[in-house]
């Protein structure tokens, strides 16, 4: 019996592995860094130097942004973008043991590695894979209930449905973290160049909201009932949403 349990055991937890790194997705990986107090010169120095010399394709680019406001307001995040499930596969022993001995000791907090996939159906703008980062990032972070996650994803996939309907110039895309912490946490990301918002165009007709928009092509009052069910769908809200610059200096240079 107990055998049999051990057995049912492995196959239940391959598969939810297996179910983590689905082949036919996209994921993203971060990881944050807090620097130790007084070294944040010697850090960026040694993250710069271990760029140049591990991440210097198109193949194995990271790209760096410094938190500006919010409750990690001073951190950096690091992401490796767009990949595949072969990228799991690769041996990157020699570029971590550089980063623990060259970059670690300047670190004071850390999150570790967390693995993001992103919901192409659910995002919008981030289609170009040869285009380079914006300049900023707005992310909101939030925690979803067990068995709620239809509720939670319905109105973000129409409202990326209808941006492509009106051809919004705007962009929107929908994590959620499937390694490294809770998988049932979602993010959402705007990437942006300035701070005008109203660059941001679409060809709905003056004086038609989103909402309205959203309703003749959901039903009447698709809007109200979709986003209230998002919002009771949701556990806990993360920290405010929080703004990150890139910087190019501490990236990949393409």
């Amino acid at each position: 019996m107990k055998k049999l349990l051990s057995i049912t055991f492995i196959i239940i937890f391959s598969l939810s592995i297996y179910s983590q790194r689905n082949p036919n997705s996209e994921y993203w990986i971060n990881f944050v860094y807090q620097p130790q107090k007084g070294m944040i010169e010697e850090f960026e120095k040694a993250v710069a130097e271990k760029t140049q010399k591990y991440n210097n394709s198109t193949e194995n680019a990271i790209f760096a942004f410094q938190v500006m406001t919010g409750s990690s307001s001073g951190a950096y995040q690091r992401w490796v973008v767009r990949k595949d499930v072969s990228y799991f596969e690769q041996d990157s022993s020699d570029e971590l043991k550089y980063w623990n001995e060259n970059v670690d000791p300047y670190i004071a907090n850390k999150s570790g590695q967390r693995i993001w996939q992103r919901y192409i159906g659910a995002s919008h703008g981030w289609e170009d894979v040869n285009g380079g980062p914006m300049k900023y990032y707005s992310q909101q972070v939030m925690v979803v209930k067990r068995g709620k996650n239809g509720d939670f994803m319905t109105p973000q996939r129409r409202l990326t449905q209808l941006f492509s309907e009106i051809e919004y110039t705007g962009n929107r895309a929908v994590f959620r973290l499937v390694q490294g912490g809770n998988n049932q946490t979602f993010m959402i990301m705007s990437g942006f160049n300035t701070h005008d918002r109203s660059t941001n165009s679409s060809n709905l007709s003056d004086g038609i909201s989103w909402e309205d928009a959203y309703n003749e092509k959901f039903g009447e009052n698709a809007w109200s009932e979709d986003w209230t069910a998002r919002n009771e769908a949701i556990e806990t809200w993360g920290s405010n949403v929080s703004k990150m610059q890139f910087r190019p200096d501490l990236s990949s240079q393409l």
